[in-house]
């Protein structure tokens, strides 16, 4: 079997188990269509179409770096029932890729330098779901300045700064809003909240935050050149 007929049939299976799963909800049987038609906003099958797209585009692009065998194992069946939720809940471009991310992520080889481990994938995938946009924007941002800061300590060591420099790279006037997009971070350890500032200043401005290598990782492997 040649490496495109692979692909291709790999990508027919995942679409066929996600029209599935779909059609295996509780009390929806034949009617299918119907009921999805008349309970989801169009946007939804909208967001599914563009992952499923999305999802063969980056299956086409890793190629040999696929392990097809993976599709029959519970876990990749549990995750991807996972992103299959985040895609028909938000229209969102970059979680659309990053659901797409995580799925290609655990159809790695094993011995792939970038696959990640199924625990790691399943709380990934816990905060894809839960985290707002703009918090997973600024967590892009801060990956930015840990990167001006220290590349090469970037997804191996934590790396400090303040919130003021968030801010500024953001250009963020509500810091209110800045250090709730924060907390949401800090809550999965992505951006860690360093405590308070013996004589803190007006905003939040010298706050000391941490990029995590969990943090660091999230945004490498899941959005890439989406943020860049």
């Amino acid at each position: 079997m040649s490496n495109e007929i692979a692909k291709r049939t790999l990508f027919d299976h995942i679409k066929i188990w996600a029209i599935s799963a779909i059609a295996g909800i509780p009390y929806i049987g034949g009617s299918i269509t119907n009921l999805i038609n008349e309970y989801f906003p169009s946007w939804r099958l909208k967001s599914l179409d563009k992952t499923l797209e999305l999802l063969e585009h980056k299956l086409k692009a890793l190629a040999d770096r696929i392990d097809p065998d993976v599709v029959n194992k519970d876990e990749f069946a549990e995750l991807f029932y996972s992103c299959l939720q985040i895609s028909l809940r938000t229209h969102q471009i970059l979680k659309l890729n990053a659901a797409t991310s995580l799925i290609t992520n655990i159809l790695l080889k094993e011995g792939d330098t970038e696959k990640l481990s199924y625990t790691e994938l399943d709380h990934f995938a816990r905060c894809l779901e839960s985290l707002s946009i703009g918090a997973i924007k600024t967590l892009g941002h801060s990956v930015d300045i840990a990167k001006q800061t220290d590349l090469k300590k970037v997804g191996y060591q934590p790396i400090r700064f303040d919130f003021k420099q968030l801010q500024d790279t953001m250009q963020e006037d509500d810091p209110y809003l800045l250090m709730g997009l924060v907390g949401e971070l800090n809550a999965m350890n992505l951006l860690h909240m360093a405590g308070a500032p013996q004589i803190p200043l007006e905003g939040y401005a010298n706050y000391p935050l941490q990029l995590t290598p969990l943090g660091a990782r999230f945004v490498e492997r899941l959005f890439q050149e989406e943020m860049k």
